[in-house]
């Protein structure tokens, strides 16, 4: 195994007991690779780097990653400037432009511009705002390297609210079961999985869809990012730009592939569902997370 941790964060003030808790509870017996990216230079100063060498591991590096807007995507379209949803009218103006940036580096994180995951075969993504709450006495890693399944999670389950869709989760899949219809006739993919086989055949299938087994906190083997499908599923939902414009999600991203790839869906570790993780651990101390520097960018 070659693997590594990273995270995407701009909390500051959640970045440090995060990754304690993680180390405390995993990591100071593995001293796997952990990479924090990061936009402009919140991280950049070195004594704050210090910090996270000198109390936890020397074998965290922080990079700064490069964003932009695709050019082919319109200001007018994008996710906050669509104030007939209610999500962004109540909750999601252009300072939070940032989160849009975040959702595309997450679903592209291969190969993105800067990141040595190349250096890897498998990765475990975190959330700044997590926390470890116990032990964990397993190795995601080695759980997954010896299963056929190429993506875990750290929790993969129905999102719901009394039995039925958030209306955040309708706000920010907007065209996302058409664009999937789409992508599995245009490739013509036998998919095995019987959630999805059942939901594609139903007349029902995007109310369907948000109960799929969204996953979180995923553990994949980075194998997958070369295969010629996730070329084709990748490109086809960068060029849509249903990141930008309706606020899709690595979660839908992964997710959906997972179901597109794997017969059993993604592998759930149940690490949340056991009280090891806690993902929304530390948001008492920070709510959302700074945007960018730059929202014109």
């Amino acid at each position: 195994m070659k693997p590594c941790i990273h995270i995407i964060s701009s909390r500051v003030q959640c970045i440090f007991p995060c990754l304690e808790s993680f180390y405390d509870c995993f990591n100071r017996k593995h001293d796997y690779k952990v990479y924090i990216h990061y936009f402009d230079d919140i991280y950049s100063d070195i004594n704050f780097q210090q910090k996270f060498h000198k109390h936890l591991s020397k074998n965290i590096e922080f990079i700064s990653i490069p964003y932009k807007t695709p050019k082919h995507i319109k200001e007018e379209d994008l996710f906050y400037n669509r104030n007939d949803i209610s999500y962004v009218r109540s909750s999601f103006s252009k300072s939070r432009k940032g989160y849009l940036h975040m959702c595309h580096f997450m679903s592209n994180f291969y190969g993105y511009e800067n990141t040595k995951f190349y250096q890897h075969n498998m990765a475990l993504s975190l959330d700044d705002e997590s926390t470890f709450e116990k032990e964990l006495d397993y190795d995601p890693f080695e759980i997954m390297s010896s299963r056929s399944e190429d993506i875990g999670a750290l929790i993969c389950g129905q999102r719901l609210k009394n039995g039925r869709p958030h209306q955040g989760h309708r706000d920010t899949r907007i065209g996302l079961w058409e664009f999937l219809k789409g992508f599995v006739l245009k490739n013509n993919l036998r998919i095995e999985n019987e959630i999805l086989k059942n939901a594609l055949l139903s007349d029902n299938g995007e109310e369907e869809m948000h109960m799929f087994p969204w996953a979180d906190s995923y553990v994949i083997k980075l194998d997958i990012f070369k295969s010629e499908l996730w070329k084709a599923w990748s490109q086809a939902f960068n060029k849509h730009g249903g990141i930008y414009k309706y606020r899709w999600g690595d979660n839908e991203m992964l997710s959906l592939f997972g179901l597109m790839t794997q017969k059993h869906g993604i592998f759930n570790l149940k690490t949340v569902e056991e009280g090891y993780h806690n993902q929304g651990g530390l948001r008492h101390l920070q709510g959302y997370a700074p945007s960018i520097k730059n929202v014109d960018l």
